[in-house]
């Protein structure tokens, strides 16, 4: 809950956990990241000084989001009034394929002043050069955005060691025209299971880490705490909610005061 101010009004009095009393209210404005106003058509709503505490939340990360097309259109305006700082968009997957709502979300996103930043999801079943380049081709790299993502989630059916060296290939490949080493996109479970839980990666340059690690309050961080370097983003659920966006979305975190590191 987001609360204004305290207000005096009339006397209040409760039992639990132990008696307590008073005149003080919590003026709430908001619940949930949405206004009181929209969900229950009034200025206000109050809650009683004893029972319940105003919080301010310092965790010091910065909050975001990833989208795609399953996220529709999205009113930008409203994302960065709960407070989001970034987002992440879908531009490609494979080869051939452009998310169809890439171009809108990256205009939209930066109009907002939001740190934007574009992914692409592997299918290891293809050349992981022709990969790469259909994702520079179509992503439209500029200064200023966050830098590039490998999403990585299938096999293509690849062994341990095929599939460690299609990622480095399109890494490098990446890295070789954007001049940039992208970050890596993961669960803690794809990693051990399928690249054998190697830090070769964080060993070498590529240092960002996302990872996607659900309904949890501490990550888990692979390759042995990505060499030490621990997570960058944290993807921490699949299903929240964002004013501004129809249906769930992807929430992240990213843990530094500044983007400045994962810049473009």
């Amino acid at each position: 809950m987001t609360s204004s101010n305290k207000v005096s009004g009339d006397s209040w009095a409760a039992d639990c956990p132990y008696g307590v009393c008073g005149d003080n209210w919590y003026k709430i404005t908001a619940v949930g990241g949405k206004s009181v106003s929209s969900l229950y058509g009034i200025v206000a709503v109050y809650a009683a000084s004893g029972i319940f505490r105003a919080v301010t939340t310092t965790s010091g990360y910065h909050e975001g989001i990833d989208v795609s097309h399953w996220q529709g259109a999205i009113d930008w305006s409203m994302v960065r009034a709960a407070g989001k700082k970034f987002v992440i968009a879908k531009a490609t997957e494979g080869v051939g394929h452009k998310d169809d709502r890439y171009d809108r979300n990256k205009t939209g996103a930066r109009a907002q002043g939001l740190k934007f930043g574009a992914y692409h999801f592997a299918q290891p079943v293809n050349d992981p050069i022709r990969e790469a380049d259909w994702f520079v081709d179509n992503s439209g790299y500029e200064r200023g955005m966050l830098i590039p993502t490998l999403d990585l989630e299938r096999t293509g059916g690849r062994s341990v060691t095929g599939l460690t060296n299609w990622t480095k290939a399109w890494l490098g490949r990446v890295y070789e025209r954007l001049g940039v080493r992208p970050m890596i996109y993961a669960s803690p479970s794809f990693w051990r299971t399928n690249l054998n839980n190697t830090r070769w990666f964080a060993d070498n340059g590529y240092a960002i880490l996302w990872v996607a690690h659900w309904d949890t309050s501490n990550p888990s961080v692979p390759a042995e705490n990505w060499g030490g370097r621990s997570w960058t983003f944290w993807q921490y659920t699949d299903n929240g909610r964002v004013p501004g966006i129809s249906g769930n979305v992807d929430l992240n975190r990213f843990r530094y005061a500044t983007f400045d590191s994962v810049t473009y």
